[in-house]
């Protein structure tokens, strides 16, 4: 009797931890247009429709239960079958409880990005979780506004110029530096906010970005073992306590001072070879580089590759291009009209393919330099990037 008590009772507890709670979220939608809209909520990264409803009177209301509090969407359509360019869309913490929604249809933000409208988030009441981000981030609004500044400088003084074949690679550079004591702050505060809220979806919401390659800073191994020692006693089991620690053990494999990752690849004439096999031995840095010849960024990208080359092959530098192009007829035509002279290989299945795979490329262009043991020491080499860390290491 008792061992079966004692069973109850763990099952009991296990229930309690895991036990929804229920939230109503109503919401006053302002403006002529907003009425007849149709309002829907997305969880799961966007995945999972989680509720509806219509605009009338100028407000709606959604219940529904949830488990935890997550990061969600709201989308606001015309109509089911309107163009998505006529949504509007925007994030925020679900929370249990009431929650309070508050906006004007014409200012809220489209769901795609478009600098020439009008773009303010609603505003939520009544979510803790949301009051916690909303702590976080004005934190660190003061060092967001020079970065945002510093990345308009960057745009214009360097990139932009660079697609045109002018490399402004001094200024690019120090528009970097200038970035990187706030980029340092950014970090630091996020850091300290995710080890003082471990219970917080929140700051496991902040480890996860940041594991994944979004955060200001690249992390080190020892530093992905201390999230998963934060978290563990708030959130081990749980749904998203293993997706983080699937994350990690992803993002381990190619951190800072791993060694790279080998693959089956093509070569120019078809034949099926291994990365390792063809990796320069006789160079001092090497630019492991995945694009493809659809990807406008990666294209958008080479102009600045083959100055870099160019300025830096006899000083002991090389590029390892891998397309992952899944028609080779379009890789090679890319290839000719970019003129990438250096070692260019395929990976067919594309982001299917093994070794996107292997290094867990979710999107492109992705480059990481590495040593001439296979060390990979950089990651995020993407234009004046690249150039400050050649021109550091050639101190």
């Amino acid at each position: 009797m008792k061992k079966l008590f004692l069973i109850l009772t763990s099952s009991m507890l296990t229930l309690v931890s895991y036990a929804q709670t229920t939230y109503t979220l109503s919401g006053k939608i302002e403006g002529k247009k907003a009425n007849g809209q149709i309002v829907s909520l997305w969880a799961d990264n966007g995945q999972k429709k989680i509720g509806s409803a219509i605009i009338k009177n100028n407000t709606f209301q959604i219940r529904g239960s949830i488990h935890d509090p997550e990061l969600v969407k709201i989308i606001i359509a015309p109509t089911e079958n309107s163009e998505q360019k006529l949504w509007k869309a925007s994030g925020f913490y679900l929370d249990k409880g009431r929650l309070q929604l508050s906006a004007h249809i014409d200012s809220l933000p489209p769901y795609y990005y478009n600098p020439n409208l009008p773009s303010v988030k609603p505003t939520i009441e009544g979510s803790q979780a949301q009051n916690l981000a909303n702590q976080l981030n004005r934190s660190i609004i003061t060092e967001r506004q020079a970065l945002n500044k510093l990345d308009k400088d960057y745009m214009r003084e360097y990139h932009l110029p660079a697609i045109d074949g002018i490399f402004n690679t001094d200024r690019g550079i120090a528009i970097l530096k200038e970035m990187a004591p706030h980029k340092k702050i950014v970090f630091e505060k996020k850091w300290t906010f995710i080890k003082n809220n471990p219970a917080a979806r929140v700051a496991l919401d902040e480890a996860s970005y940041m594991v994944m390659g979004y955060g200001d800073e690249s992390l080190s191994k020892t530093q992905m073992d201390e999230l998963l020692q934060i978290f563990e006693p708030s959130w081990a089991g749980r749904k998203v306590y293993i997706e983080l620690e699937t994350a990690i053990r992803k993002a381990k494999a190619t951190a800072i001072g791993s060694n790279i990752l080998d693959g089956p690849i093509l070569d120019k004439d078809g034949n099926k070879i291994q990365l390792t096999s063809v990796f320069p031995k006789d160079k001092k840095y090497i630019l492991l580089e995945f694009w493809a010849s659809w990807c406008g960024p990666c294209r958008g990208e080479i102009p600045h590759l083959r100055h870099t080359y160019a300025t830096w092959k006899d000083k002991g530098f090389d590029i390892v291009s891998i397309s992952l192009d899944e028609k080779e007829a379009d890789w090679k035509k890319a290839m000719t009209e970019e003129d990438m002279v250096w070692r260019q290989y395929n990976a067919r299945e594309g982001f299917d393919s093994q070794i996107a795979k292997s290094y867990d490329i979710q999107g492109i262009p992705y480059a990481l330099l590495v040593d001439a043991n296979g060390i990979i020491i950089k990651h995020g080499m993407r234009g004046a990037s690249l150039d400050l860390a050649l021109a550091e290491l050639a101190k």
